[in-house]
């Protein structure tokens, strides 16, 4: 007689659920299984470990039922190794997989026009992968090799492009790759917002050749700054001011060649700026005081600001005439300036910036939720694979909060936590058939799923065996 068993449902049950309601799983994974009857079965077993407690692929067999890979579509065990072949192959067929999901996206109507594009790395434990190049580290690992990446994200949540690159890839030359993939799925006069880091001239002509608008940030650089500033304060009587957010803003629009400046001032934003600047000043000035000492006595330090001026690296003070000015004020609080394609109005398009965060969350949920760091893996088509991976478990959270609107459970790791506490439990009894009962299907999961949980077992034990 088989023994009882319970596992988590959850995950298995939500990739079921936008399965059912989108035929994702047909469309993108199947053609790229070829003969193999384990890919899809695999891909969806390494989503659902995402979805749960992430284990690692080498130990993940040793903590899944046979009930649970039945489940999932599996006609026995595997191995780890067939694992790693399938995030090898998913890997490899990566171009493939984007052009399939993107067809997909467009045959559901789930591309909006308006995107928010960011990038973000992760690092790697080792260092034999061909993509893991040493550069600009978000998780603050600036000794290990990693690799980048690009989203897009529509307005609706719902991704549209992912790029992969080498560790050492800069913003700019990266947002080059997201260009050339808009013009396959995005439609013209599509709208992208991306912060400075791809803001380049080159990207942004890009942009406007393949009939997109663009929203972006100035980098924030004295001198062109001080310029438009400068505009800002000669043109009051084209000046407009509203309220976002309970701040106030004041806006100037500077029309230049094809682009459009909206010069924007908060007061509320240049106190914020002024006291962290004097915050910084007071403890680097504290930090001098006690430097002085040294110096009086002759030893060689780096530069630092202290009450008597700066020391300078001959171990001597550069006296400064009167009280020392804090040299973090630039004369720029309070000012940023965003530059678009767009001539609209100016609260409509510090709104429109103001969602580039979605893009944010879709990354912190990849890094936090999905748990996509640290990667282990050398091989390139498995770290490529395993990102996939990673996308389509994200994505698949998307895909559930954009049809059910009125889930009270948004961010990923929460919605984790839903999941592995919604188990189900399969009793054999001496006779009869096995039961399955449900547990821990609470209001929030409701909201997901409905009654398409019934079909995996009873809410409630059964009164006769």
């Amino acid at each position: 007689m088989s023994t009882n068993i319970t596992f988590s449902l959850g995950n298995i049950a939500l990739i079921d659920k936008i399965d059912a309601d989108t035929n994702i799983i047909n469309s993108v994974l199947a053609p790229l299984a070829g003969r193999s009857s384990t890919f899809i079965p695999g891909v969806k077993l390494l989503i659902s470990n995402k979805l749960g407690q992430s284990i690692s692929i080498n130990r993940l067999m040793d903590f899944t039922p046979d009930e649970e890979l039945k489940a999932l579509g599996f006609e026995e065990k595997v191995s780890a190794r067939s694992l790693y072949r399938i995030l090898e192959r998913l890997g490899n067929k990566y171009p493939v997989f984007l052009g399939l999901f993107q067809d997909w996206i467009h045959t559901q109507n789930l591309v909006d026009p308006v995107q928010f594009i960011d990038f973000s790395s992760s690092y790697f434990e080792g260092t034999c992968c061909p993509l893991g190049k040493r550069g600009y580290s978000r998780d603050h690992q600036p000794g290990k090799l990693q690799f980048t990446f690009g989203i897009s994200v529509g307005l609706n949540d719902i991704p549209t492009m992912l790029t992969i690159q080498k560790g050492n890839v800069q913003d700019k030359q990266h947002m080059k790759s997201i260009i050339g993939l808009c013009s396959k799925v995005l439609p013209e006069h599509s709208l992208l917002v991306f912060d400075c880091g791809g803001n380049t001239s080159t990207n942004k002509e890009k942009i406007l050749d393949l009939k997109f608008h663009f929203l972006t940030l100035k980098a924030k650089k004295k001198n062109p700054y001080l310029k438009e500033i400068a505009f800002f304060n000669a043109n009051p009587h084209e000046m407009v001011t509203f309220l976002s957010n309970d701040n106030h803003y004041s806006c100037v629009k500077h029309h230049v060649d094809k682009e459009t400046y909206y010069i924007y001032f908060s007061k509320k934003l240049g106190n914020d700026q002024f006291l962290k600047k004097e915050q910084k000043f007071k403890r680097d000035l504290e930090k001098g005081e006690k430097l002085s000492k040294k110096v009086r006595k002759g030893k060689d330090l780096d530069w630092q600001i202290a009450p008597e001026g700066w020391i300078v690296t001959r171990g001597e003070f550069q006296k400064v005439f009167g009280e020392v000015q804090n040299p973090f004020i630039t004369g720029l609080e309070g000012f940023f300036i965003l530059e678009s394609s767009i001539d609209d109005d100016p609260m409509k398009i510090l709104e429109a910036y103001k969602n580039r965060n979605k893009a944010e969350i879709f990354i912190r949920d990849i890094k936090e939720g999905a748990e996509i760091r640290p990667i282990r893996h050398w091989s390139k088509n498995a770290v490529i694979g395993y990102v996939l991976i990673v996308f389509l478990t994200k994505l698949l959270t998307s895909l559930t909060h954009f049809f059910c609107k009125n889930s009270d459970v948004k961010n990923l790791k929460v919605l984790k936590k839903y999941l592995m506490n919604l188990t189900l439990t399969i009793v054999y009894p001496p006779f009869g058939y096995p039961v399955r009962i449900i547990s821990n299907f609470t209001y929030e999961l409701g909201q997901i799923f409905g009654g398409f949980i019934r079909r995996y077992g009873h809410l409630k034990a059964p009164k006769v065996w």
